[in-house]
This record gives C-alpha cells, sequence and structure tokens, in this order.
C-alpha cells in the first residue's frame, strides 16, 4: 500500500517497506524505502497454495524462512521501532517470529487471512496466536473487524484500506452521451460481473439512453461478450481489459455512476476510489458496503444476484440524476472522512503512540 506508507512518511515517519520478490517490475518511491527479500518465488497469490501440494509446502516454508530472516536483519539495521504487518499470515507469522523484545507489532486484517486460514486445521491456530501477540489489530472491514476480535479474544479496530486515486488520464475517445454507468472488478460470479450484465440489458430494454462501461478481466468475460453481441448491445456496453489507474480515473471521471454488483464483498478499494473521484455509487447489500450505505445515505443498497433489483435502481437513477447527485454528495462527505489514507495513517499512529 504504497499511498499509505506516503501518508507515515508525509507524517514524519522512516518507513521501509518488506516485501517478497516476484520478479515484476519496481517503482520507485521518493517517500519511503522499499527492501524485496529473495525466495523461491511464485506469482500464485499465498491463499491459492494448497497445503496438501508439496510443492506449494516448500514455496510457503522458503517465504516464511527468507521473510523472517530479512525481517530480523531489518529490524538490527534500521533500529525498526513499529512494524505492521499485512495480513495475519505471513507478515504477521514473520513479526510474530521476528519482532524482539522492546519491538512491538501490529496486525492489519485484510480478509483473506481471516476468512481463508483462519478457518484452516492446525494454521487457525496460528493466526490465533499471532493476533493475540499483536500489540494493536486492524481490520479493514467492520464485520472482519468483529471476527478478528471473535477469534483472537482480543479488540480490534476498524481501520479501512484506500488509495489515492491518480489524474486522469485523456482517453482517445469520448464519453458518449446519456447516463454512462461503470463497472471496475474482475470479471468473476463473485464480482457479480454476469448481474450487471443482464441487468443493463433490462435498462437498454426499456428504451433508456444509457451505457455501461466494464473495466476488467477474468473467467466470464468471453461468455458475456457473447451474450452482449448476440443482444444486439455492443454498442451500448463496453468490454475494457483491466486499466491502469489514471484510466480508470478518467472514466470515473466523465461517467455518472460506478455500480458494485459483488456477491461477496467488504469493502473494495474502486468503493473508496469513486468517493474521491466524486463519482456516485450503486452497491450491493453484502459485506460492510450495504450497512456504510444506510449509514451515510447512499442509495438504497441493492440485494445480491437480483438482477431485476439492480435493473430498477439503475433505471431509477437515470429518472432522478440530479436528485441521486445531491443525496449523493450528501453522503460522500461523511464517508472522506473515513476512506481517507491521510486518517488511516493518523489512526494507526495514534496508536502505536499509545503504547
Amino acid at each position: 500500500m504504497p499511498g499509505f506508507a506516503a501518508a507515515l512518511s508525509e507524517r514524519g515517519g522512516e518507513v521501509t517497506v518488506l516485501t517478497p520478490d516476484k520478479s515484476r517490475p519496481k517503482d520507485a518511491s521518493s517517500t519511503h524505502t522499499v527492501r524485496w527479500f529473495p525466495w523461491a518465488g511464485s506469482h500464485k497469490a499465498l491463499v491459492d497454495f494448497s497445503l496438501r501440494s508439496p510443492s506449494d509446502l516448500r514455496l510457503i516454508a522458503s517465504l516464511l524462512r527468507s521473510g523472517e530472516k530479512a525481517l530480523r536483519a531489518l529490524i538490527a539495521e534500521e533500529r525498526i521501532e513499529s512494524v505492521l504487518a499485512l495480513w495475519a499470515l505471513p507478515a504477521g507469522y514473520l513479526a510474530w517470529r521476528a519482532c524482539p523484545p522492546g519491538v512491538h507489532y501490529s496486525v492489519w486484517a485484510l480478509g483473506s487471512d481471516i476468512h481463508t486460514w483462519a478457518r484452516r486445521p492446525v494454521v487457525g491456530g496460528l493466526v490465533r496466536r499471532v493476533l493475540r501477540g499483536a500489540a494493536h489489530r486492524f481490520a479493514d472491514g467492520i464485520e472482519l473487524a468483529a471476527e478478528v476480535q471473535r477469534i483472537s479474544g482480543r479488540e480490534c479496530a476498524f481501520m479501512p484500506t484506500s488509495r489515492r486515486l491518480p489524474s486522469p488520464a485523456a482517453l482517445a475517445q469520448p464519453m458518449k452521451g446519456g447516463t454512462n454507468f461503470l463497472f471496475v472488478g474482475r470479471l468473476e460470479a463473485v464480482k457479480g460481473a454476469d448481474v450487471i450484465v443482464d441487468a443493463m440489458l433490462r435498462v437498454i430494454g426499456t428504451g433508456a439512453d444509457a451505457r455501461l462501461t466494464i473495466c476488467g478481466t477474468g473467467s466470464m468475460g468471453p461468455a458475456l461478450k457473447a451474450q452482449v453481441g448476440a443482444a444486439g448491445a455492443s454498442d451500448r456496453i463496453t468490454f475494457l481489459s483491466s486499466q491502469p489507474g489514471d484510466i480508470v480515473a478518467a472514466y470515473m471521471s466523465l461517467c455518472d455512476c460506478l455500480v458494485i454488483p459483488s456477491r461477496n464483498e467488504s469493502i473494495p478499494i474502486v468503493f473508496s476510489e469513486a468517493l474521491q473521484a466524486g463519482l456516485p455509487l450503486l452497491v450491493t447489500d453484502v459485506g460492510d458496503m450495504g450497512e456504510l450505505a444506510r449509514q451515510h445515505g447512499l442509495a438504497a443498497p441493492v440485494p445480491p444476484a437480483d438482477v431485476a433489483a439492480l435493473a430498477a435502481a439503475m433505471s431509477a437513477f437515470i429518472n432522478a440524476k440530479d436528485a441521486q447527485l445531491r443525496a449523493y454528495e450528501k453522503a460522500r462527505a461523511g464517508l472522506l472522512g473515513i476512506f481517507d489514507v491521510g486518517a488511516t495513517a493518523d489512526q494507526y499512529l495514534a496508536a502505536i503512540k499509545s503504547e
């Protein structure tokens, strides 16, 4: 989370990020130091590793051994005073193992560590020990914080993840007229990619002057494109691949509404990005999004996987766009105070200074 690290640096901290080397392009940073430690290496996310696979077990062992060694060396060389581990596993485990007396560590649970690893035999007990040993526990979701507290028997604070939206790039072609909806995410069932396409086809069928831009890739992509083509709606529903941040920012600055139709979700990064861009939101009633929508006065959340309800919400937005925008601007003011990387940095610093 380079934005969070930069925010800590802007507040006077000397920040070093320690991360496994995945042989990807390494962006230089002017605000903080990044160290990559060598290990056996894999592009696969840790949550996708199988404990029954000998090759995956060797990779996990390499990651843990090399990571612990690198963190011990970093703490000694840089005289680190406080460690923040993103995910209870593997980073929390490394901090639990490597931090000497007098160097406290905190854990920032981000979802998969709790929803996946904490529920597995043996590993779940390790997650519990790591959480209990932390000086502070944070979670990037309200429900997730409650789950961490239940697992560990220790207090856990909600600390949302967010990143600074870059300046919009110039698009090669201007947006067309009418109401422009935007979807940003993986084209997978969990993200509701099929739901947004089905709902948009219903909206188009009513005669509404509306369009949908889809930014993302995934296993459902070919089938969804074929469905749109068969419906004769390729001029109204545009599929783009995954886009860099400045291109996403450009679409957010030009579209009328972001739709997050997830079947299962906590608080996706795109939620806070839309707040920064001033882009109204339609979300499903899953995870924390529904509760945030109700608490702060966003448009009423839609039941997940309910095509008819989402189509109706999109039509309602089209028919009362000005009123929807006024309500959104009022809700946005309160939400920006929560989903602000600077406020998150202040929350973390206040916690560790209270030790």
